[in-house]
């Protein structure tokens, strides 16, 4: 999504929630509330998540660790960040986030310009105050995904590993 007129001021007091490859993400902010500027992202990374080796053609990404650490893969460079870290993938260059730790990681990713959550709205299963009762993604479900990531110019160039069922 381009870039449209600037938006009215929002406030967002209950952001939708999702759970997305095992990853609990809360839309903080989208795209349609930003007039397509960007999209802002809480996640909470569970230990052994793994969001796969795959590049944006349409959006950069930022990310700030608020708790926990994670390995970061940026291009040829692999990270261990610490919660206070931030990073910055321009689009078109391969990422993949891992938790490789044994407590969950939480993080506030912003992706410009916007559209990314449409992403998570289309593919993630809504969550509401009760936990989901669905384990890792199912092989179709990730030929689902692949798919549905290609329409958004996501390119997944290595899918996630499984993540575990204690994900939520």
């Amino acid at each position: 999504m381009q870039p449209t007129t600037t938006p009215p001021a929002v406030f967002e007091t209950a952001p939708p929630a999702y759970l997305f490859l095992g990853v609990r993400m809360r839309v903080l902010l989208s795209a349609r509330q930003t007039g397509g500027q960007f999209s802002m992202i809480e996640g909470v990374v569970p230990p052994g998540g793994d969001g796969g080796l795959h590049l944006h053609l349409r959006e950069d990404e930022s990310m700030h660790l608020l708790e926990g650490e994670l390995e970061v893969t940026i291009g040829e460079e692999r990270l261990m960040l610490k919660a206070g870290s931030s990073y910055f993938a321009p689009r078109a260059v391969p990422h993949r986030l891992r938790n490789r730790s044994a407590a969950p990681a939480r993080t506030i990713a912003v992706m410009t310009p916007g559209g990314f959550d449409e992403l998570i709205a289309q593919a993630g299963t809504p969550l509401s105050d009760q936990p989901p009762a669905a384990g890792p993604p199912s092989p179709e479900q990730i030929a689902q995904l692949l798919q549905l990531a290609e329409a958004f110019g996501i390119r997944v160039i290595e899918p996630p590993a499984a993540v575990p069922a204690t994900a939520c």
